[in-house]
């Protein structure tokens, strides 16, 4: 297991930092009127912990309070303002809301809004990348609230049945908005089997980073799926919508302290003899003054064009080179049949998975009779619903594969996507 050394532990602090001040930025600059809404990632911080291990080829697919978490991927507090002033130089050019973070080149899924809905896209990159036969791996994070969701159960199944490299991390801060959660949630109820899940303090950033370690060492070693329930608090209102001192009482509030993981990370430095308190105050206000300072020149940044609404939204696909079929009159479903089959031949990555598509039936259409017989590249052939086969045949191409997704009566091929 990897040792953290002097300048690895700063390193986590100063991201800590960072992701703290930022959002406390935010909020102020939705006080003065200059930003439309905030999501806070107040008390989520030690998962800085998690991303700093991560490989360039891995994948993070989180939600909306892992600013931590991208920020230790690479992500920076710059491009994180522009994304919070909608400006056209993001990864969404403006479109996404503020903490719904996204970044190709770092692969960061798009974070989207729907709680859930992350998990599915989150497994079907990492089937890409365990049928590819690479090592690299796929972290996904999603709030306890969103354990009720059945992406979430549908996302655990398909990932166990694989066997697929990844790191599941639910961040229970203990809420769903207003409503507490910690006596409702799947793992208290029993419905999840407690042994499968590895329980977690999340203000100990000492204990993120070595459970992290040894999980990525396992999977990387073909032994995934892992799964961690961490346990934080919510340090902030729900959004900047919200008000929590509605239903949390002051006594609650007030104990919050104990679990925030910036101060319990400055006592453990501390402790241990890597800074002390005048060093942390003189770095703190650093990294204050320079987030300030970044998200002053993210404000000056240029906004997106509404001539550019639909770019990089969807991207055509190449023109058809060849005559499928003679000119005629033909059944839909030969020509949809005829269609599979070239692109299967044409391409060795390219697999075809849906619901009930197998020989000798072919689905209830038919659209794929003789194809499994043909081809050795189906899979999923028991019946799933159609976001889940949606969702694996979009982010299995972000993971560098080609699908074509037949799915029963309706009809899906993806064979590219723009970033």
């Amino acid at each position: 297991m990897p040792v953290l050394s002097k300048e690895d532990k700063l390193r986590l602090l100063t991201t800590i930092m960072e992701s703290r001040h930022a959002d406390l930025r935010e909020q102020n600059l939705n006080r003065q009127g200059k930003g439309h809404f905030h999501v806070s990632g107040m008390g989520h911080e030690a998962l800085v912990a998690v991303s700093i291990q991560t490989e360039p080829d891995d994948y993070i697919v989180p939600y909306y309070r892992d600013r931590g978490l991208v920020l230790g991927r690479g992500m920076t507090t710059r491009q994180l303002g522009l994304e919070y002033f909608a400006k056209r130089n993001t990864g969404s050019g403006g479109r996404q809301m503020p903490s719904h973070y996204s970044n190709a080149d770092l692969h960061i899924w798009s974070v989207p809004t729907p709680t859930g809905s992350q998990l599915l896209p989150a497994c079907g990159m990492a089937w890409g990348i365990q049928l590819d036969g690479k090592e690299n791996l796929v972290v996904t994070t999603i709030g306890d609230a969103a354990t009720r969701q059945g992406d979430f159960f549908e996302a655990l199944c398909f990932a166990r049945e694989k066997k697929l490299p990844m790191l599941f991390l639910v961040e229970d801060n203990g809420y769903g908005i207003s409503m507490p959660t910690r006596k409702n949630n799947p793992l208290a109820l029993n419905v999840l089997e407690p042994d499968n899940w590895r329980r977690i303090e999340g203000q100990d950033v000492q204990q993120v980073y070595d459970a992290t370690a040894e999980a990525f060492e396992k999977i990387r070693a073909g032994s995934g799926p892992f799964f961690f329930w961490i346990r934080m608090e919510r340090l902030s209102s729900h959004t900047s919508s919200d008000d929590q001192k509605l239903y949390r009482s002051a006594e609650e509030l007030q104990a919050l302290e104990k679990s925030d993981p910036l101060a319990c990370w400055k006592d453990q430095l501390i402790r241990d003899g890597v800074i002390d308190a005048e060093e942390f105050a003189k770095l703190d206000n650093k990294v204050k003054e320079r987030i300030r300072s970044e998200y002053a020149e993210a404000e000056k940044g240029e906004d997106p064009s509404p001539n550019e609404l639909v770019a990089n939204v969807t991207k055509l696909p190449p023109k058809l080179n060849r005559e499928i079929l003679p000119a005629g009159k033909h059944r839909i479903g030969d020509t949809v049949n005829k269609t599979l089959r070239l692109g299967l031949q044409d391409d060795s990555r390219r697999i075809l998975f849906g619901e009930d598509i197998e020989d000798p039936k072919g689905g209830v259409f038919r659209l794929t009779q003789k194809l499994s017989t043909e081809f050795n590249r189906f899979s999923i052939r028991r019946w799933r619903n159609r976001q889940f086969l949606v969702s694996l045949a979009d982010s299995r191409l972000m993971a560098g594969g080609r699908s074509s997704n037949c799915n029963s009566s309706i009809l899906f091929i993806r064979d590219s996507i723009s970033s």
